[in-house]
């Protein structure tokens, strides 16, 4: 069966967005050194406490400031 966008537009939205998970898992594992489960633990922190945001229209998850993408910082969100 086909898929029928109710609203025309989701469907890539939606696309943009499950993107943006994966390429910011990617970002973080090659920043630090991290297996993607751990990475993946950390991009939902940064989500959660706000330190990081999804930008659906352009697909790319962004962090409040460029320090939260140090390794040692990584690392410490890690051990949280």
């Amino acid at each position: 069966m086909a898929h029928i966008e109710t609203i025309p537009g989701t469907k890539a939205v939606a696309e943009r967005i499950v993107r943006a998970h994966i390429d910011f898992i990617e970002t973080l594992m090659n920043l630090s050194n991290i297996s993607r489960e751990d990475a993946v633990k950390v991009k939902d922190l940064y989500l959660k406490n706000k330190i990081a945001k999804c930008d659906a229209v352009i697909g790319r998850i962004s962090v409040k400031h460029g320090a939260f993408l140090d390794k040692e910082v990584i690392l410490r969100a890690v051990a949280h």
